[in-house]
C-alpha cells in the first residue's frame, strides 16, 4: 500500500499533480477539519479535498494506520506532525520526506525561507527516509533547482512542488527496484526556524540587498514591515483622567512592505500595505500620503 502524508495547501497541491501524473496512492493521511479565519468556519483539509475529488480513502488521524495492513511505502510533503517510531515501523520500505534543502543543511521547518534570505543561486530537494529525529534520516536523491533570485516563498514553494511531483514516480521505482540505495548524510548540519512578525521589521541600516531577500523571503506571510509617521486626522486636545494631554501632529503605523526589488543597488518599493488597508503600489501610498515618514 502507498501512503501520502499531508496536512496543507501545498501537500494538496503536490498531491494533485502527483495524482495527475500517474502515481497511485492508495491511502492519503491528513488531518480533521478546522474553525479558520474570523468567522471560525469549519474547514476541511486541502488533502481532504483532493482525496475526495479523486476517490481515494484517507484517514484523519495518525493512530489510525495501525488498522491498515500491510503498507509498504510512504511519502511525506508538508505533513507538519512528528511520526512516532512505531507508526514509521509500519512501512515496509520506510517512509520518504520531500524537504526542500541539500541536507543536512537547512533542517526544520522553513528552508525555502533560509534559501532566499540567504541569496542561494539554487535550492535543493531531499528525498530522504525519516526517523524518529529531525530530518536525520538517509538520504535516497537530491536534485536541485536554478533560481533565478526574485522569487518569493511562496513562488519557490510552487516551483519545487512541481519539481518534485515529477520526480517522486521516478524516486519511488529506483528505490524499490535498488537502483538508488540510501545513503547518510555528511556535512554539518543547520536548522531552519519559521520567520515570524517580530523578527521580520526592516532595518534599513542594513544592505539593500539583505532587506529585497527578507521581503522576499517573508511573503506572503509573515510579511516584512517597517513604522511609517502619518499625520493625525484631528491634532486636538485629549482629556483624560482630568488632565489635558497634548497630542503629537503624527501617529506610527506599521507598513507591510510586500513587494520590492533592485535598481542599481538601491532598495525600491513596489507594493506596500498600511495596517487595516488594502495593498497599493507604494507610488499610489506616497501619492495619498505625502508627508508619510519612513521608520
Amino acid at each position: 500500500m502507498f501512503v501520502f502524508f499531508g496536512t496543507s495547501p501545498r501537500s494538496a497541491k503536490f498531491l494533485e499533480l502527483t495524482i495527475q501524473k500517474g502515481v497511485k496512492f492508495d491511502l492519503v493521511v491528513t488531518e480533521p477539519a478546522k474553525l479558520v479565519g474570523k468567522k471560525q468556519i469549519l474547514t476541511e483539509n486541502p488533502a481532504v479535498l483532493v482525496a475526495k475529488k479523486y476517490s481515494l480513502p484517507y484517514l484523519l488521524y495518525l493512530k489510525e494506520l495501525q488498522h491498515q495492513t500491510p503498507l509498504k511505502i510512504g511519502i511525506i510533503l508538508d505533513f507538519n506532525k512528528i511520526i512516532p517510531k512505531d507508526e514509521i515501523e509500519l512501512f515496509e520500505k520506510g517512509i520518504i520526506n520531500i524537504h526542500f534543502s541539500k541536507l543536512p543543511s537547512y533542517r526544520g521547518p522553513a528552508p525555502v525561507q533560509y534559501t532566499i534570505l540567504n541569496g542561494d543561486k539554487e535550492a535543493w530537494i531531499s528525498y530522504y527516509l525519516i526517523t524518529e529525529k529531525l530530518d536525520d534520516g538517509e538520504i535516497i536523491k537530491q536534485t536541485s533547482l536554478a533560481l533565478d533570485l526574485t522569487e518569493t516563498t511562496e513562488d519557490l514553494y510552487q516551483k519545487l512542488i512541481e519539481k518534485s511531483a515529477d520526480e517522486i514516480e521516478s524516486v519511488i521505482t529506483k528505490y524499490l527496484n535498488k537502483n538508488l540505495l540510501p545513503r547518510s548524510q555528511e556535512g554539518e548540519p543547520s536548522v531552519t526556524k519559521k520567520l515570524k512578525t517580530e523578527n521580520c521589521k526592516i532595518d534599513f541600516s542594513k544592505p539593500p540587498q539583505e532587506i529585497e531577500r527578507l521581503v522576499r523571503a517573508a511573503y506572503p506571510e509573515p510579511g516584512a514591515w517597517t513604522e511609517v509617521q502619518l499625520p493625525r486626522k484631528l491634532s486636538t486636545m485629549k482629556q483624560s483622567n482630568n488632565e489635558t494631554m497634548d497630542l503629537s501632529p503624527f501617529e506610527t503605523h506599521r507598513l507591510r512592505i510586500l513587494k520590492a526589488h533592485l535598481d542599481q543597488g538601491k532598495l525600491v518599493l513596489d507594493l506596500v500595505q498600511l495596517e487595516g488597508k488594502t495593498p497599493v503600489s507604494y507610488k499610489q501610498f506616497k501619492e495619498g500620503y505625502p508627508e508619510a515618514e519612513i521608520k
